[in-house]
This record gives C-alpha cells, sequence and structure tokens, in this order.
C-alpha cells in the first residue's frame, strides 16, 4: 500500500519525481583539493591525498527520496528480500559494553519501510535518513540517481569540509561541550537523554552544514562508501556513538561491515561527476 501511495505522491510533486540534484535536494560541488585522509587528532596527522572535483549531496538519502525511487523501479531492498533487519533495541537494564548483541537484534519485518519492524512506520518521517539499506540497494539509487556510492577520498573530501590542518577529534561533533551532530548524549546503551535535540535518528539538515555546505557527515546515521568485496565500509558515525562507547563522530571514522547487511543505522549519500 505504501508503495502506491509513493507512486501517487510522486505523481503530484510530494517526491521528487526524477533522479539527480534539483532545489529541493541539492548538491554540493567539492572543489579538487587534498584531503588530510585519516587525520584523527593528536599524534595522527593523515596522509595528504589528492582528490579530483565531484559533487555531492548536500544532506543524506531521505525516506521521501528513496520512496520516489521505489515507486519509479520497483525496487526490494535487501532487508526486505531477506524478511528482516538488524535493529538497535536498548537493554532495559546496564550491561558490559563487550558484545554488540546485547543491543542488537534480528527483526522479522524490519525495512526502510518499517524501521522498528512491524507496527513501525516512516509516516511522518520522509525527511529522516532511509535506513535499512545494504550497499547494493544504495548503489541502485545511486545509479538511479545519476551519480555513484563515493570512495573513501571523496567522503572524507567532503565530510572535513575543506580542513587544512589538524583537529581535536572531539571537535567535530562537540563544541564546548554542546553537541553539533547527532549523536548519542547520556550512557550508551541505555539511555540517550536526546540533549541534542534527537534521541534516535534526526530529520537531516538539522544541524549546521560545514563548510562546503554539507550536513550530516558525522553522527545521525553511518554511510556506505564504495567498495569490493563481501565486506564493505561504512563512514561517519551514528547517532549510537557516544563518548563512554566507540566515539566515532568524526570523519576518520570508519567501520567493516558486511555489504550485505542492512541495519538501523545504516544510510547513504551520493556522489556525482562534476558540472
Amino acid at each position: 500500500m505504501l508503495l502506491l501511495a509513493a507512486a501517487a505522491l510522486v505523481s503530484t510533486g510530494a517526491y521528487r519525481p526524477t533522479p539527480g540534484c534539483d532545489a529541493t535536494d541539492r548538491c554540493v560541488p567539492i572543489p579538487a583539493g587534498t584531503v588530510l585522509l585519516g587525520e584523527d587528532g593528536a599524534g595522527r596527522p593523515g596522509t595528504a591525498t589528492s582528490v579530483a572535483a565531484f559533487r555531492i549531496d548536500a544532506h543524506e538519502v531521505t525516506n521521501r527520496q528513496f520512496a520516489a525511487f521505489v515507486a519509479a523501479t520497483g525496487h526490494r531492498t535487501r532487508a526486505e528480500r531477506d524478511g528482516g533487519s538488524a535493529v538497535f533495541v536498548a537493554p532495559t537494564e546496564p550491561v558490559p559494553l563487550d558484545n554488540a548483541a546485547r543491543w542488537w537484534r534480528f527483526v522479522k519485518g524490519a525495512d526502510w519501510r518499517h524501521p522498528q519492524g512491524p507496527g513501525s512506520s516512516i509516516a511522518g518521517r520522509w525527511q529522516d535518513p532511509v535506513v535499512h539499506v545494504d550497499r547494493s540497494d544504495a548503489a541502485a539509487y545511486a545509479t538511479w540517481a545519476g551519480g555513484f556510492l563515493p570512495n573513501v577520498e571523496q567522503w572524507e573530501r567532503a565530510a572535513r569540509g575543506g580542513q587544512a590542518t589538524p583537529r581535536d577529534a572531539m571537535a567535530w561533533a562537540f563544541d564546548h561541550g554542546k553537541a553539533r551532530a547527532n549523536v548519542w548524549e547520556g550512557v550508551f546503551p541505555l539511555i540517550d537523554t536526546g540533549a541534542d535535540g534527537y534521541a534516535g535518528i534526526a530529520p537531516v539538515a538539522r544541524f549546521a552544514a560545514n563548510g562546503f555546505g554539507v550536513y550530516d557527515m558525522v553522527g545521525n546515521v553511518w554511510e556506505w562508501v564504495a567498495g569490493d568485496g563481501a565486506v564493505g565500509q561504512v563512514k561517519g558515525g551514528s547517532f549510537l556513538c557516544a563518548t563512554n562507547y566507540c566515539a566515532n563522530f568524526r570523519p576518520a571514522a570508519f567501520q567493516a561491515q558486511e555489504q550485505d547487511f542492512p541495519t538501523s543505522h545504516i544510510g547513504f549519500r551520493v556522489a556525482y561527476s562534476p558540472k
């Protein structure tokens, strides 16, 4: 039913009807330059790496945009084909942090339309990043949109916003203790206080853009980058990154991820050739 509703909304203009960048979902030109690839604060200067000019989505691909893609193509995601996906479920009491299985569950019926499983929906959450997409789902959308998944060098170049000198690793997500990205505040994995304005996923572009005008490259949801092989990579951290666990809210952060394993905290954005 949601697919039919999405198709109807596409025809009326409520969703973006055509792929690519436009005034509603703009993409940002990233000039040719050098990125401090892997720079991560004191003692980790990174490697100066040249990156050619390209363009990239100003924000993560949203449920609204992905619904337009599904309505246009009939695409079924990995989670839909597998009948479920991995969902973060907060424990009800303190647990050791040495085993993520204590807060992750494979939930039957969880997919991009039903982020928490049966009974949940994306109604009213069209501007949230789409999740429960694996790398092939993300790549399929990127192709439809006329682009491609950014590689690590492109992703970090966009995320660093023209950074030319080293930066304290915590400064990407916090400014004198105040969150500048959607991250976990409180004691992970029990309670996210939502002191940054959001407990869980935030709609896109609710926090300040970086120096290139790109939003949410740190926190909110991890993002797929291009790659080969069974094990993929996601970048930038998510709303589950906390100071007491992982602290992956910075451009250098990455996580190995099975390319065919969708979750409730991984999304993506699309890169494009320069005009």
